[in-house]
This record gives structure tokens, C-alpha cells and sequence, in this order.
């Protein structure tokens, strides 16, 4: 007992230090729109949301036709920043001046209901920013939180609400966009994972990336407070394919960042104080098994992001942690070892980027398991958190990009047409030249030769999809409120990925029950955690 509660208390410290020491962006946009005062968004969140009909400079709307009604039932459980909302009635957008290039964050919220003739639950638009797609034909009935990484390039940001059909409109309840820590998205460093091996991808940051799960693994339910960019983690144990394979650890000191290695704006502590490791009680010390996740994220072959945290909690001394990563059942890593890629530090937090594409099942899975080279007393695996973004085509996916393809498709029929006619003009002029000379002669011909474009275009690999098929998860508010009494927390697709192949990756060992169905969660919205469940923050309003 006094164990767990001193525990507790350095958990709670930690939470303390970690908010005392939050991130300051340099662009930071906090926005309660359809409102004329400033409010906050949830008691453990103190950041202050200012309201959009007074003066801001550029966010205001800046074209467009809209309105701002006023929730005049709102739930008790609701917060204030969603009793206002801002209803376009024509396409309109907000206009951000942008201090400092690189990556940001920008998250949407939505949260409808009725007022002044609109009934928010119908409403259906799409979502651009800087002329990027982010959401086509949306509609929701229920509270989202949309949250994405993205590169700003230019000195403006804006973000352009746009009615689908005639008699719809849009609405936004509040936005946020402030700039990401440094080197939150790097360029180089992902691997590309697949059956036919493992490639280095570059230019990754290109890609607007779309949240879709944040996991604590092996620990609780972590809340804004709790992170220093205003994150929400979530638990795993929905998401494990098999709970008994897995057993929680739990660190009772502070992690050791390092330099070069993960920092507290990749992750707070508390993600890198807990894990999921093997659990070996009730399996014979021989026996060699994985843990194994399955993440849902609502698509077929679309392309994500999947970032693993790591930090050796479970060790007593160096180079005794060995143990391989799957992906998708592909190998990712092997022979894994901690200690040399964390400075020979035990309890130094790192990450490693991985680039994937779902399943036949419209999920990423995740397992670990033992290296061959453990020893036998030290077999063990583990892993610390999981983010899952989805990856959105870069420029192509441009609302002009349907604009672009047919003046290609004209301009590909008018250079056949040219070619066409020039051949004609040529056999014209053969034809006339063998009758004045009727001596035969050799000619030579020149053919076309087909232009080898290496790597291809990666759009031929993807599966389109439409965004609005995509369901974020929900989060009851009332969990975000727990924090307030109790705040600490337990621990574009690029065609420049064209890297030598290594050898074909090993398939996953099978979990012991090879069974994916056992002590699996349903996946069809009847627990808290949805399908493609990472990131509405929020609930509706009868807390599910």
C-alpha cells in the first residue's frame, strides 16, 4: 500500500513539473468561435480559447456569409467553448498569419446541436486547408475532435469551410492551430514496412497526417494536463488481441531523456514510466510468444504513420533486453536492442517512425515478441505507446486535383492529335518523294521508346477513400474531468521512397491462442473505444 502510494505521489510530481514546464509555441491560435467572450476548454485544460467576433486581426472569417447561434439547452456535462458555435451558410474561411515555417497542429472541434432554425447534426461541408483536402462530405451527430500535423510553408494559414450541395451549410465550434515542437515530424528516419521488405522513406513532413490513435501503454488515461502539447492518450487493454499475454510494468522513477533521444514533447514521462511486457507467469519459461495489438483505423490499404515509443523500464542492467517488432505481421525490427540505441542508458525514452499500410481488415497490428539471442532467463519484450496517423495525399489531394487530371486528359488527346497529324504529314511526304524518285532507297525509322520512371507513382498503390467514412473515437468528457481532482496520471504518399530492399522480412510468430478473435474488442462502437478510436477527445453528450 505504501508502495503504490509513493507512487502515486511521484506521478503526481512529475504531472506538476511536466505542466510548469509546458511547451510555449511560437504560433499559438486559440479560437471559441460564434462567441463574444474568452473561456477556457476543460478545467484540467487552462489555455484560454478568445472568441472570434471581437477583434483578432486576419482569424476572423474572412469571406463568406455565416452566423452565430447559441446552445440554449446545453448539457451539464458540456463544456462552455461548445455552447457557441460558428455556421457558414457559404463557403468561408479563417485566415492565420504564420510567425514560424515547419510543422502544426491544427484541431477542429465539433459539437452540434440546435438553434436559431439549424440543426448542427445535418450539416455537410468540407474542410480545406491552404487548398489541401482534410474532410470531404462531413457530417457528425455526435462531439469530434479532428486533430492534424501539418507543414506551413508560407506566411499564412488558411482554413476554408465549404457547404456540400445547396440548402447545406458547415460549422466549427472552436479551432486550434499553434506550431509543434521542433523536429516533431523529421524527414528522414521512417522505414517503410511491407512484404516486400523494409525501405527508408524520406520527406515525410510533406504529408498532412491525420490522428487516429494516441496509446498509454500499459498505463491510464492520460488528459491535457498531463502532456505538454494538450494530448489525450487512452489505455490498450481494448486493443489487445490477447490480455493474457501480456503483464503491466510500472517504472517508480522519473525516465532518463537523453539528448538525441525522444524529449517530453514527443512524449510526456508518464507514457514512458509504463509498459506492456511478456507475461511469463503463466506460460512455461521455454515457451516463446508475442503481444499483439490491433489498432482499427476504418480504411483498407491506406498508407499510415505508426510511431512506437520505447523506454527499458524492465531491465536490471545493460544488454539484457533483447526482442523483434512486427508490423502488419511483417518484421520491423530485430534482435531489438534498447541499450545501444539509447546511449547505453537504462530508462531513456526513444521512439522509432514506421510507415504501413492497413490491412485486409481495415487495421494496423502491432505485436512484440522475444529475439532468438535472448537468453533463456531473459526472454522478454516490451513497448511503451503507440501513435497511428493517417497519411493525406500532399498537393495531389488538392481540391483542384480533379481540375488538373482532365487538363491532362485534354492535353494528353491534343498531343496524340499533334502526333497523329504529323505522322500523316510525313507518309504524305514519303509517298511524294518515292514518285519523283522512283530508285528505291533504305530508310531508316525512328521509334518511340517508353520513358522508365523508377519507383513509380505510390498514388497506384493506394486505395481512395473518402473521408467521411473515416469515425473518430469518443471519449467521454467526464473522464477528461477526472484530471481536475485528480491530476496526475500513471505512468503526401512519396515517390522518393526508393531505398535499396533488405532481405524479405520474417512473418510474426503466432500469438499462443491463434485466435485474433479471443478477448478481442467487438470494433462495433459498443465500448468507449470505436472504430478508428483515436481522437475525439470528447463524447456525446450521454457520456458515451
Amino acid at each position: 500500500m505504501e508502495t503504490k502510494t509513493l507512487l502515486l505521489l511521484s506521478l503526481t510530481l512529475l504531472s506538476l513539473v511536466s505542466f510548469c514546464t509546458s511547451f510555449t509555441p511560437t504560433d499559438n491560435y486559440l479560437i471559441n468561435c460564434g462567441s463574444n467572450t474568452n473561456t477556457s476548454f476543460i478545467p484540467t485544460d487552462s489555455r484560454i480559447f478568445g472568441a472570434d467576433s471581437t477583434s483578432h486581426g486576419s482569424i476572423f472569417p474572412s469571406k463568406g456569409q455565416s452566423i452565430s447561434p447559441k446552445n440554449q439547452n446545453p448539457s451539464p456535462n458540456s463544456p462552455t467553448l461548445y455552447n457557441t458555435a460558428r455556421v457558414f451558410t457559404t463557403a468561408s474561411s479563417y485566415k492565420f498569419s504564420i510567425k514560424r515555417n515547419g510543422t502544426h497542429f491544427i484541431r477542429l472541434h465539433f459539437s452540434p446541436f440546435k438553434a436559431q432554425g439549424f440543426d448542427l447534426s445535418t450539416a455537410k461541408f468540407s474542410v480545406l486547408v491552404n487548398g489541401n483536402l482534410l474532410l470531404s462530405d462531413f457530417s457528425t451527430k455526435v462531439v469530434v475532435l479532428k486533430e492534424y500535423v501539418f507543414r506551413v510553408d508560407d506566411n499564412a494559414l488558411e482554413i476554408l469551410f465549404s457547404p456540400v450541395g445547396k440548402s447545406s451549410f458547415g460549422f466549427v465550434n472552436a479551432i486550434e492551430v499553434f506550431s509543434a515542437p521542433k523536429d516533431f515530424i523529421l524527414d528522414e528516419g521512417a522505414k517503410l514496412v511491407s512484404a516486400n521488405g523494409i525501405e527508408v522513406y524520406k520527406n515525410l513532413s510533406s504529408h498532412v497526417l491525420e490522428t487516429i490513435h494516441r496509446i498509454n501503454v500499459g498505463g491510464s488515461k492520460l488528459v491535457p494536463f498531463n502532456d505538454t502539447v494538450w494530448r489525450t492518450w487512452i489505455p490498450d487493454e481494448d486493443f489487445l488481441v490477447l490480455k493474457s499475454a501480456a503483464k503491466r510494468a510500472v517504472a517508480a522513477s522519473a525516465p532518463n531523456y537523453q539528448n538525441g533521444g525522444a524529449s517530453r514533447e514527443i512524449a510526456p514521462e508518464n507514457v514512458y514510466m509504463t509498459a506492456q511486457q511478456l507475461n511469463k507467469d503463466n506460460n512455461p519459461i521455454q515457451s516463446r510468444f508475442n503481444i499483439t495489438w490491433d489498432f482499427p483505423v476504418g480504411s483498407v490499404g491506406v498508407r499510415h504513420l505508426v510511431r512506437l515509443h520505447f523506454c527499458d523500464i524492465v531491465s536490471t542492467s545493460l544488454n539484457q533486453l533483447y526482442f523483434d517488432v512486427y508490423l502488419n505481421e511483417y518484421s520491423a525490427e530485430s534482435d531489438f536492442d534498447l541499450s545501444s540505441l539509447t546511449f547505453h542508458v537504462l530508462s531513456s525514452p526513444m521512439y522509432v517512425d514506421y510507415i504501413v499500410d492497413s490491412n485486409d481488415l481495415g487495421t494496423v497490428r502491432v505485436s512484440v515478441g522475444p529475439s532468438a539471442i535472448s537468453s533463456l532467463l531473459k526472454v522478454n519484450a516490451i513497448l511503451n505507446g503507440v501513435e497511428i496517423m493517417k497519411m493525406i495525399n500532399p498537393s495531389g489531394s488538392q481540391s483542384g486535383s480533379k481540375k488538373r487530371t482532365v487538363w491532362i486528359a485534354v492535353g494528353s488527346s491534343i498531343g496524340g492529335f499533334v502526333v497523329l497529324c504529323l505522322i500523316v504529314f510525313v507518309v504524305t511526304l514519303s509517298c511524294k518523294y518515292k514518285k519523283k524518285k522512283p530508285k528505291p532507297r533504305r530508310v531508316e525509322s525512328a521509334g518511340w521508346t517508353p520513358l522508365c520512371v523508377y519507383g513509380g507513382s505510390a498514388h497506384g498503390r493506394m486505395s481512395e477513400v473518402t473521408l467521411n467514412e473515416y469515425r473518430s473515437l469518443k471519449i467521454p468528457f467526464a473522464d477528461l474531468q477526472e484530471s481536475d481532482s485528480e491530476p496526475s496520471r500513471e505512468p503526401r504518399e512519396d515517390s522518393n521512397v526508393n531505398a535499396p530492399e533488405l532481405p524479405s522480412p520474417r512473418i510474426a510468430p503466432q500469438d499462443p491462442s491463434n485466435n485474433s478473435e479471443t478477448e478481442t474488442d467487438s470494433g462495433d462502437g459498443t465500448s468507449e473505444i470505436q472504430n478508428s478510436q483515436v481522437f475525439s477527445q470528447l463524447m456525446t453528450n450521454d457520456g458515451r
